[in-house]
């Protein structure tokens, strides 16, 4: 397989297109040949992972670029891609059969696009290449951020922990009403707890692809989310959806305590290792308790009372914490729900009132 080897690098530029362009066509897949892990970490959002090396071939050929010459670099990438090309080809001619046109895009739209696009388009498939591959995507999808966001109107609920203002989110959106959950883009509740019993959090590049869909295929221009701090989890808000938060309208949810208890149960139970994870995060909020109330809370949890024990995280750390921080704000509709169905009823009249 001498293919990476021809003149079709003399022709990779003739088969490109900008992500701008690739926007006004139809019926295309995008493949993104990256590595696994390239893939795993952030990609253009539909895209499906194709690799040209595993990861572990990629730092194989990078080393041998940088310790013994290009040329090197070169044959040990064909010698690893040549084992799965047979592969790669039952997958795309699978997919040609589904859509009209296959876009290849690499990190910067380099060899590793420009030679599956060329090698394919050899073989008669309609391809063509990312112009500028990942990095391209993301410098636009950054600058045009603040085009999207021109004429939205962000309904935002505040609330203070357990009043289930995910979960209304979550059963306004099944109604039909336009709702973007941060939260679930983000792949953490927003808390220092709020990646316990969620596999991985997003990466900033990731959490940036997906609220920049979201926003881009909305079907209207009120939307309601969750009230955010500018970080959620490790990921942080851009500052021009940030800035549009800002000016929206702020809902204040009340609910019963025994109701927020009942939430906090509802998304903590049957969690694996949920007490190890616990005991570790209450570590690092040590400093942040009266002794007593932490030792209590520890107490608590080893005991396998995690209802009695949230209850006191509450009552010592979130809830005084939530009290100053919602001060600072001023809202323009407030409400008290004894249920999430209520919330929804509420929520729904509100916007019935607002448009």
């Amino acid at each position: 397989m001498n293919f990476l080897k021809t003149n079709i690098y003399d022709d990779m530029n003739k088969n490109e297109l900008s992500y701008k362009e690739l926007l006004e066509k139809n019926n295309y897949i995008l493949i993104d040949v990256r590595t696994p892990k390239e893939y795993q970490e952030s990609t253009i959002t539909g895209a499906i992972n194709i690799p040209v090396l595993l990861d572990d071939e990629r730092v194989m050929v990078g080393t041998a670029y940088k310790k013994e010459s290009q040329e090197k670099a070169k044959q040990l990438g064909v010698e690893a891609i040549s084992k799965r090309l047979g592969d790669i080809t039952r997958q795309i001619t699978e997919l040609s059969k589904e859509y009209n046109n296959i876009i290849f895009f690499c990190a910067r739209g380099g060899m590793r696009s420009g030679s599956m696009a060329s090698f394919f388009k050899s073989m008669g498939y309609k391809t063509a290449r990312l112009s500028g591959g990942y990095k391209s995507y993301r410098t636009f999808i950054l600058e045009d951020f603040e085009n999207i966001v021109q004429g939205i109107k962000l309904i935002t609920l505040h609330g203070k922990t357990g009043t289930g203002k995910t979960k209304i989110l979550n059963e306004l959106h099944k109604k039909g009403i336009e709702t973007i959950d941060l939260e679930g883009l983000a792949k953490n509740r927003g808390s220092h707890f709020g990646h316990i019993g969620i596999p991985q959090d997003r990466s900033q590049k990731a959490f940036e692809s997906l609220l920049y869909d979201a926003i881009k295929h909305r079907k209207n221009n009120i939307i309601v989310i969750e009230g955010e701090s500018r970080k959620i989890g490790p990921v942080h808000i851009p500052n021009t959806f940030w800035n549009t938060m800002k000016k929206g309208l702020k809902i204040l949810v009340e609910a019963p305590m025994e109701m927020r208890l009942d939430i906090i149960m509802d998304d903590y139970t049957g969690i694996s290792e949920l007490k190890e994870s616990l005991l570790e995060v209450a570590e690092k909020l040590k400093r942040y308790m009266d002794g007593n109330a932490y030792n209590k809370f520890i107490d608590l949890v080893e005991k396998g009372e995690i209802r009695e024990a949230a209850f006191q995280m509450m009552i010592e750390y979130y809830d005084p914490m939530y009290n100053k921080s919602l001060k600072k704000h001023s809202y323009q509709g407030e409400i008290t729900i004894s249920s999430i169905e209520d919330g929804v009823i509420k929520l729904e009249n509100f916007l019935k009132e607002y448009k």
